[in-house]
């Protein structure tokens, strides 16, 4: 347990931190995302997309649960969702004709384009009085620190 008893340096730089982590939920409360037909698309399905984007044209559902670092049967679900919004199609594997695996569809790659689009705008707008250094020095501690969670 973290004793807030002991005032130092670190402690404070502790405690911003973790005030900075939770004003942080902003950045994800965007506007409710929406396909091009105004169905209204969870974050988890643009998770399931962003996962299957990592393992290259198609994942299998273990594959997306291992990424997303969640229990198969979840990921399944997620899967579902995603497949039931138009974002994703199950297929019969070209290796392993026993095994489905999930490949996105035109509509989830566009989905995917405009929301990474629409995540980099909000990043440049956020930024924008910041100096490359800078970016770049945020950039790799955020990127070593989500990697430690």
């Amino acid at each position: 347990m973290y004793d807030t008893s002991m005032m130092t340096n670190s402690a404070s730089d502790l405690e911003l931190m973790d005030q900075a982590l939770l004003r942080l939920r902003h950045f994800f409360d965007a506007p409710a995302i929406l396909t091009d037909t105004g169905t209204r698309v969870e974050l988890s399905t643009l998770l399931v997309l962003e996962a299957v984007a990592r393992s290259g044209s198609s994942a299998s559902v273990r594959e997306i649960a291992d990424q997303l670092d969640v229990a198969h049967s979840t990921a399944s679900r997620l899967v579902t969702r995603a497949e039931n919004a138009g974002m994703i199609a199950r297929a019969t594997s070209t290796t392993d004709r026993r095994e489905t695996v999930i490949e996105t569809t035109a509509v989830g790659h566009d989905f995917r384009r405009r929301a990474s689009a629409y995540r980099l705008d909000r990043l440049v707008a956020l930024t924008s009085g910041w100096t490359q250094d800078e970016r770049a020095t945020f950039a790799s501690f955020l990127d070593r620190f989500s990697a430690a969670v």
